[in-house]
Formats: structure tokens, sequence, C-alpha cells
């Protein structure tokens, strides 16, 4: 037993922002109470949510002892992701998307592999579901049981698992002093660099332990406006940490996504907004990026005209996709 659950703390603190979940919200919190592994406090945080979450989420409250609720005017998943950590007591912080399902072992194995390892936080394999809670074919993003020093948790950080906050396990003083950027889209992908530039290393968990649900019509669907171009700065901020660590070869690789973002979005915006401050801002990060890619050591044109041909594709792509109503580029973009 820890020193803080001898006091009645917990060892971990789960964070789930809830907001119009109440489909899902039952069976995710279900899925967290299911765990092996038993020294933890969930921690939901309801985000003004309009239907039926805030009574699920007292009723949950109610019936088991480990489960606590915040309560708070709606201000995006931003907020309510760092109204929980300004509440968690845990030596380790984890979080869930209200509308995914975590297996029984989920806190058990990745608790065990950072202690077996001393990681700074762990990471497991996911797998998408569909709103049955099918999974799908093609979803599955499997790792590896290997430690990782901090080069290479950063060189990873262009992997589509490693920008997201969720299947992860993270040691408490990696979030100390930092929350997440309230109202801007892709606030995950913006601060995952911060916090695995304070992270001496990782290590995987081979298991599939966290299902991600794609509902139709969630946050990853969105139209493209200016409000997009905060997916550019998130890529920015992701380049700039590599560059700024001497992580070359892994420079093309973060600097396709704001080449193709910056076009994608610029095509489909009116002639008013391609004139706005928000996209020449883009472009800056853009042009930032390409410069500093081309100065970079071990990065060759052979290599920098592929990311240029794959961002080109990737505008194709992302295009058809709308036009028959498929996914929007953040979420092709991360796989």
């Amino acid at each position: 037993m820890s020193e803080r659950a001898k006091i009645g703390r917990p060892e971990i603190s789960i964070i789930v922002p809830v907001y119009q979940v109440e489909k899902y919200l039952n069976e995710c919190i279900d899925s967290i109470l299911a765990q092996t592994f038993t020294d933890f406090e969930l921690i939901l945080v309801d985000d003004g949510s309009p239907d039926n979450c805030p009574a699920l989420c007292d009723a949950a409250a109610k019936r088991n002892s480990r489960v606590r609720v915040i309560h708070k005017q709606n201000g995006g998943v931003s907020t309510a992701r760092n109204a929980g950590l300004d509440a968690a007591q845990g030596n380790w912080i984890a979080f869930v998307d209200s509308d995914d399902t975590v297996e029984p072992e989920y806190l058990e194995k990745m608790h065990k592999a950072v202690l077996e390892t001393g990681a700074d936080f762990a990471i497991c394999s996911s797998q998408c579901i569909d709103e049955t809670g099918k999974t799908l074919a093609g979803g599955e993003h499997r790792l590896l049981n290997e430690f990782l020093p901090q080069e290479e948790v950063l060189r990873r950080m262009v992997v589509s698992d490693f920008q997201v906050p969720w299947n992860k396990l993270y040691r408490r003083k990696l979030l100390e002093n930092l929350r997440y950027p309230e109202n801007k889209s892709f606030e995950d992908t913006c601060l995952m660099p911060v916090i695995y530039a304070r992270a001496a290393s990782a290590c995987g968990v081979w298991d599939f332990l966290y299902n991600y649900r794609i509902v139709t019509g969630s946050a990853m669907h969105r139209k493209t406006t200016l409000k997009t171009l905060d997916w550019v700065e998130a890529w920015y901020r992701l380049f700039d940490v590599l560059y700024q660590n001497g992580i070359r070869d892994a420079l093309c690789a973060a600097y396709r996504p704001i080449l193709t973002a910056v076009w994608d979005i610029w095509l489909h915006l009116t002639p008013e907004e391609r004139k706005s401050p928000r996209m020449k801002e883009a472009f800056a990060y853009e042009r930032t990026a390409r410069h500093r890619l081309m100065q970079a050591r071990g990065v060759t044109l052979k290599n920098l005209w592929a990311a240029v041909v794959c961002a080109a594709s990737a505008c194709s792509y992302l295009d058809l996709c709308r036009k028959r109503g498929g996914k929007t580029a953040e979420n092709d973009l991360k796989q």
C-alpha cells in the first residue's frame, strides 16, 4: 500500500470530462469502477452538460465512494480537464474520455509497468470501437512492451497515440503547473509536447486496454473555419519541441501536417477569411517550420519534397472525404 493510500489519499486519479454523453456515460463509469487495481479516485467533471449527465454523475458518486463529481459552467474540454487536475490527489494521473471505455486491467498493468521501469508515464495499446461498442477493423494501435528514453519519446510524438491525453498513466510531476490551453481546438496536441519534454522516459504496454469510441457528429467531425487553424499552431508547437531538442530525423514527419493543414484550410475558407490575421499567422508557422527544416542537418531535399507531395495528396484526399461526408482533416492527419 502506498503512503498516500495510508493517509486516505488515492494512488491514481482518473479524470473524466463529461458533456452530452448520456448514452455512453454509464458504460464508461462502469468500466472504470470494474478495475482490478482499486486504489484510485474517479473525478467526473460535468462541464455544464444540458442532458442527463449531471444526474448520472451524481448517481455514480452515491453508489461508489471513490467517485467525486465537479459541476461547472460549460467552458470546453480543456476547462473540464483543468478542473479535474486542480482537484486530483493521486501520485499518478489518467484521463478517460466520457464516451470511451477501458479494460479491467487498464490501471493495474500500466501502474505495474511504470513501477517496474521507473518511467514517468506509461502508454498502452488502444483500439477504436463504434457506437455499439464493436471493435472497428483497422482501428487497432498496437504498442510494444518497451522502455523509451526521452529522445525516443519525443520522436514518437508524430504518432497519433502519443498526441492524445488518454491511454496513458502520468507521474504527477509531469503535470504540475501545467494546464490545457483554453478556448483552443486541438488542445491535447498543443500540450503533449510540453509534457513529453518533461519526461525522462516512458514505457509501452502491449495489451489493448483502451477503447476509443468513434461517434458520428463528435468533435472530430468539424466544419473548416478559422478556428481550425488551431491545428496548425498545435503541430508547430510539436515541431518546435523536436527542433529545440535536436530530434532532426522526425522533423519532416512533423512538418507535413503543418503544410497539409495550412493549404487544406486555406482552400476551404472564404476570400475574406483568407486575408485574416489568423491565416497570416498560420502561414508564418509553416514558413518558420520550413526554414528550420531546410537548415537542419540530416534533412535532405528528397525528404522535404516527399513531405510536400504527401501534403498535396492529403489535401486532395481530405477534400474528397468532405464531398463524401467522411471524416475531417484532423482525424485523418492523426493516423
